[in-house]
């Protein structure tokens, strides 16, 4: 029996061990400082959404509240965003010859596939910070490097981020954070999530407007309501005259 024991307690051991090791390339335990979870402020939360929208829709990436601190740790998304914002300021300052000192380049030789917590990652965040003091990010706008590699202040790295979306748009960066969605692309995908057509309703706030039927709220003389408006007419005109002989006629 005690063969099959330590059998079983060898089997146990080695189960445990790939839970551990499965869970460490997981990349660990549930960290809710890379979530916003925390956020209790839903006018914040709004603006990390439009953060994301508007992140994503430069990148080509699916950004959420739930992946976007994971996907910007180590600081290559933002510096392949800074490179993608570099080309519109670089036709700005060709259109303006009072454009002001603004970066001359995008991040250059930055990690793409660096650890969250290498020195390579540290370098990608200073690499942007650089950048954003070029763009004339307010320095008060400028999260701590330590902000996002150790998850000390994941509403500061957003606020960095409005920051720059702001002097992109001022540089003539055609993404607008601040504006609008349109309704109509509200309704893309939900064809292939419900399995219904959507089409009728995108098209009836994203396409052309059309002019409203008019109805005629005039009652015919032949109408029920028509008769009783007509006897209550009576009743007003004639208010020595009982109301049921009115009606009775």
């Amino acid at each position: 029996s005690t063969g099959i024991n330590a059998e079983y307690g060898y089997y146990i051991t080695n189960n445990l061990s790939t839970k551990m090791s499965r869970r460490g390339k997981a990349g660990g335990k549930y960290d809710r400082r890379m979530s916003f979870d925390d956020v209790k402020d839903e006018r914040m939360l709004v603006m990390v959404d439009k953060l994301c929208v508007w992140m994503g829709g430069i990148l080509d990436e699916k950004l959420n509240r739930e992946n976007l601190i994971p996907q910007i740790r180590n600081g290559a998304l933002m510096c392949k965003l800074a490179s993608e914002i570099q080309v519109s300021v670089d036709e700005y300052v060709g259109k303006n010859d009072e454009a002001g000192p603004l970066p001359k380049r995008g991040p250059q030789n930055f990690s793409e596939s660096c650890g969250n917590r290498s020195m390579e990652a540290r370098e990608n965040v200073m690499k942007f910070l650089t950048w954003s003091r070029e763009l004339r990010v307010p320095e008060s706008s400028i999260f701590s490097p330590d902000d996002l590699l150790k998850l000390k202040g994941k509403m500061n790295v957003v606020n960095t981020l409005l920051a720059v979306a702001r002097r992109a748009k001022e540089c003539g960066m055609a993404a607008d954070i601040d504006a609008p969605p349109k309704i109509a692309n509200a309704f893309k995908g939900l064809e292939e999530k419900f399995g219904k057509k959507f089409e009728h309703t995108a098209t009836a706030f994203g396409g052309q407007k059309q002019a409203l039927k008019e109805t005629d709220m005039k009652l015919s003389s032949t109408s029920p309501w028509k008769i009783v408006q007509q006897k209550i007419d009576l009743i007003l005109q004639l208010p020595g005259k009982p109301a049921y002989e009115i009606f009775r006629a």
